[in-house]
Formats: C-alpha cells, structure tokens, sequence
C-alpha cells in the first residue's frame, strides 16, 4: 500500500503561473497584488497598529498601480508599434 503525500504549493509556482497568455502585460501587477495579499494574510501583520498597515497598503499600492500603467502602456506599445525611422 502506497502513501499518498499531500505537497503545498510553493510560493515560486505563483510566478509561473502569473506569466502565462492570460495576462502577459499585466504579470508583475498580479505578483505585486499577491504580495500585498500574501502580506495581509501573515498572522504576525495581525500584531501591527493600523498606522502601520495602511503604510504598507499605501506604499504598496502605489507600485501595484505603477505596475498595472506599465502593463497598458506595454499593450499600447504593442498595438501601435513606433514607425522605423528613415
């Protein structure tokens, strides 16, 4: 009789997910989403005053904004390619 072994997802196996065609612009805006959740879920945040929560939500949420612009300015860039110079 064989026993079955029960493996947890790794961290890691979320970035190779997050890159696949579903979302190819927008990859690094889903891994920064996933850290900001992955952050909020940790029991020791649970411990911080507010204040310091919404620092981080703040800090972080700028970057995953950041990051989704980039992902549409990267779409665009890839719709309307710049014409060659001549």
């Amino acid at each position: 009789m064989q026993t079955q072994q029960v493996y947890k997802k790794a961290p890691f196996m979320k970035l190779a997910y997050s890159n696949s065609l579903e979302y190819p612009y927008f990859s690094e805006a889903k891994l920064q989403f996933e850290r900001i959740i992955s952050y909020l879920e940790d029991k020791q945040v649970r411990q911080d005053s507010h204040g310091e929560v919404e620092a981080y939500i703040d800090a972080e949420g700028t970057e995953l904004l950041r990051c989704l612009l980039q992902g549409f300015l990267d779409i665009k860039t890839a719709e309307d390619p710049v014409a060659p110079f001549k």
